[in-house]
């Protein structure tokens, strides 16, 4: 029998209090580590063109003092708030440090040089970020940044956008849906395979680095307000400089338990497809990366699927890896999927949980749904509209009206999720609930109402950037390198 319900919007924690928004969470009550071991001053290495370099300082000179919120004739001022600054005395109560010796400058002639290079635009794209790499490596043996930023000039990627931008391949993206193609699509093809290529060869170097372009603080109509762009840039920055801006609020201190999703992505030239887990250790957002093996291709089945060998492998070396982090293997396991579950993947996953001592287990296929709702009037459901098809069966509304917005702030209409649960030890609706709330640990995002929890978001963009690494290169274990 079908069933509604609505879930209230899930609190999140901070250093000094709790509140449903990052944003208002960190301006008032500061990062959920702030009586903790936390970064204080975040040395910041910056590798771009000369004129990309001066442009960045300027605008984090600016942001380091209040930014005017969005204004307008229909102010939203829950959506769009000012930023608070940053610096030591509000807000994350830390400050950015820099000076010349922390600044590589890569000569104009050196990328004019490539950009009329003969070659196929593959190859020059591949050189551009030579360029940086070479910096990166310059800064991290000589120095000792916490974060490098790299700056993209409107030049280069000018460049890109009119030479070659391709048509996305449904088949690269294993499990992608229509929302989320359309929402990537902001960013030209050619511009995410660079920024994916960079990240994957700058992991060897040891310091996480942030992309961003020179136009960042020359706001245009495509682009974010000022306030909302230095919201999520150094949110980001701050968790990539080993902070904790905001955790779940933990219900049951004495539960441990842990999250981790699966996603399946093909390599560069799509003969293979491998596995990604993204494991979020516990509710603080601590997580662990790990690639699994190839997935053999079935011919009467196009949907990637792991034996029972793998995913009792994959799922072991998962909570070994928990263990080593947390010295204790959690009570419960959550496992999000972006495929159905077979019946060797059910047996592995559930034999590997039982060996290492996982008391409860929950694994949970969560897909695009083609059910849709609707209310009165003009706007969309809820976001947290919960539909019961049945105790396995259920429609959730992750994107949709949020009411501290006041507005629907999508540009189309929501697409909710389908929850199926294959096997469950914990009640559906707290499973549901758990869902909303994982969507808000997205630290490259403070608008908190993402579609996809942060174990599949995660998983995702760990696939798309692990393609791009050899299997004798280095591989990061933390998020904060594939982010």
């Amino acid at each position: 029998m079908m069933k509604y319900r609505f879930i209230e919007e899930p609190l999140l924690q901070f250093g000094k209090g709790d509140h449903i928004c990052p944003k208002f969470g960190i301006y008032n009550f500061s990062p959920f580590d702030i009586n903790n071991v936390r970064p204080e001053k975040i040395k910041l290495g910056i590798v771009g063109k000369p004129d990309s370099i001066e442009t960045v300082l300027e605008w984090l000179e600016t942001c380091s003092t209040h930014v005017e919120e969005k204004g307008g004739n229909k102010p939203l001022p829950n959506l769009f708030p000012n930023f608070c600054g940053f610096n030591s005395q509000i807000g994350f109560h830390c400050e950015i440090t820099t000076d010349e010796t922390y600044q590589r400058k890569i000569n104009n002639s050196e990328f004019d040089s490539i950009i009329k290079k003969g070659d196929d635009l593959e190859r020059r794209i591949e050189d551009i970020a030579q360029l940086y790499l070479n910096e990166i490596k310059y800064l991290t043996k000589n120095k000792s940044p916490d974060v490098i930023i790299c700056v993209l000039s409107e030049k280069f990627i000018t460049f890109v956008q009119n030479n070659g931008e391709d048509e996305l391949d449904e088949e690269e993206v294993v499990d992608s849906s229509p929302e989320e193609v359309i929402e990537e699509e902001e960013i030209s093809r050619k511009e995410q395979n660079f920024r994916r290529y960079l990240k994957a060869k700058a992991m060897q170097f040891g310091t996480p680095i942030q992309l961003v372009r020179d136009r960042i603080g020359k706001s245009t109509n495509e682009m974010q307000d000022q306030a909302t762009i230095a919201w999520n840039f150094f949110t980001a920055i701050y968790y990539k400089a080993a902070g904790t801006p905001w955790a779940m609020l933990r219900k049951d201190l004495s539960q441990t338990t842990c999250y981790a999703g699966i996603s399946f992505f093909k390599s560069r030239d799509k003969k293979t497809t491998q596995t990604s887990i993204a494991q979020i250790f516990n509710e603080f957002g601590k997580g662990i990366i790990l690639r699994g093996e190839e997935v053999p291709k079935k011919k009467n089945d196009p949907v990637p699927h792991l034996n029972e060998e793998q995913a009792y492998q994959l799922l072991k070396l998962s909570l070994q890896e928990y263990y080593e982090a947390i010295k204790i293997f959690p009570k419960r396991l959550v496992l999000h999927k972006t495929s159905n579950y077979n019946d060797a993947e059910l047996t592995g996953f559930r034999n590997s949980a039982k060996d290492c001592h996982v008391d409860t287990i929950d694994l949970i296929a969560i897909q695009p749904s083609r059910i849709r709702l609707y209310r009165e009037k003009q706007y969309p459901p809820l976001r947290g509209t919960q539909l019961t098809l049945n105790d396995q069966s259920h429609i959730l509304y992750t994107r949709g009206s949020v009411p501290f917005y006041e507005t629907y702030p999508g540009k189309y209409i929501p697409e909710p999720l389908g929850i199926r649960l294959f096997e469950y030890d914990e009640s559906p609706d707290l499973i549901c609930s758990e869902i909303l709330a994982l969507t808000k640990m997205n630290w490259n995002n403070t608008q908190f109402d993402r579609k996809y929890p942060i174990t599949i978001e995660c998983a995702r963009s760990v696939g798309e950037i692990l393609k791009y690494l050899d299997e004798d290169e280095v591989m990061q274990l933390k998020y904060s390198y594939y982010m």
